[in-house]
């Protein structure tokens, strides 16, 4: 096996690799990694090939913190093969890969590296384990997410739905709710947005971040409107035989409309006519020891409600591999001091 960088000539034979893989996501496109190239960040893409067939790739970045700091990071990294009759050593893959970043991060001078496969199988615990990575306390990406199967019928999936969820879809439609989809209008959704920041305080991503975002061919912006006014807006991505809705907002002054009921259940018909395989609700609250939903609650049930009996799909998570033990304690006792 041979390890090499990627340069842009290999854009399309990368994207089909990660497209043809169950490991694929978005996230290690190389659409996506250009995103983050306009954003400001160093990006590197490593291909593993064997006798000029790939098996694996990664995209990571350099993030850089505050204190002079940086790191790594490979968001939904690796990607490996996954529809080749013989299975491939998947360790010896990812030794490949980890040797490679190992000599980026020690150029670059980081803190640590972190990655969260597209995979909910234990064995890569056990390999990234063993390649002295740690799983971190927080996940920089939905662990827990509701997967919506769009390979049953419309009326199969109406049927499927909560009563209120339909009962609500309805009432947009008949309180004059359009949809439409339009890229250009990222004033109406950037407006939209910075409302539903400050109601639900969170801190979204900067303008920069979704200007770019929305000039990706990926992405679609799909629009509630009510008499002419933008009341909700969504950011979708369709990849890789699945929609993603990324974000959304809403004006809280027409909560009574639904219309993000209406928009959501656009998307979806939109997904499946177009032959994508799965809706994916990008991440959902997992139940504690005594049923309750913890964070996100409301948020999830929203989501539920669209698909109330899917199981939430669980992945192994975010791991770090740290190569400066020191410093990274410092700077995170630092860090955790200036939060309070």
């Amino acid at each position: 096996m041979k390890i090499k960088h990627v340069q842009f000539a290999e854009k399309e034979t990368w994207n089909t690799f990660v497209a043809d893989s169950a490991m694929g996501s978005f996230l290690q496109t190389y659409d996506w990694g250009e995103l983050q190239e306009k954003l400001g960040y160093k990006v590197w893409r490593l291909v593993v090939t064997e006798r000029s067939e790939w098996l694996a790739v990664i995209s990571f970045y350099k993030i850089k913190l505050k204190l002079g700091q940086s790191m790594l990071y490979a968001p939904k990294g690796p990607v490996l093969i996954t529809n080749k009759k013989s299975q491939i050593n998947k360790k010896e893959v990812f030794e490949l890969l980890t040797h490679e970043i190992n000599k980026v991060a020690k150029q670059e001078k980081v803190l640590s590296f972190e990655l969260d496969p597209e995979t909910n199988d234990p064995a890569w615990v056990q390999i990234l384990e063993e390649n002295d990575f740690l799983k971190t306390k927080m996940d920089a990406q939905p662990r827990h997410t509701l997967i919506l199967d769009l390979t049953k019928t419309e009326a199969e999936i109406i049927a499927n739905m909560h009563s209120k969820t339909r009962y609500n879809i309805r009432l947009a439609g008949k309180k004059g709710v359009t949809v439409t989809i339009d890229n250009d209008r990222f004033k109406d959704f950037w407006d939209l947005l910075k409302k539903t920041e400050a109601r639900q305080n969170i801190n979204m991503q900067q303008e920069s971040y979704f200007k770019h975002l929305l000039q990706l061919p990926l992405v679609k912006l799909y629009l509630a409107e009510k008499d002419g006014k933008v009341i909700a807006a969504n950011i979708m991505i369709f990849c890789n035989k699945t929609a993603i809705y990324l974000f959304g907002s809403s004006d809280y002054e027409y909560r009574n409309i639904m219309a993000p009921h209406l928009l959501q259940w656009q998307a979806i018909k939109d997904a499946r006519d177009s032959n994508f395989a799965h809706y994916d609700f990008w991440g959902a609250a997992p139940k504690d020891a005594n049923g309750r939903e913890q964070n996100w609650g409301g948020f999830t049930r929203f989501k539920m409600g669209f698909s109330p009996d899917a199981d939430i799909t669980e992945y192994i998570g975010t791991f770090e591999k740290i190569y400066k033990p020191g410093q990274l304690g410092v700077y995170r006792i630092l860090q955790n001091i200036k939060s309070h």
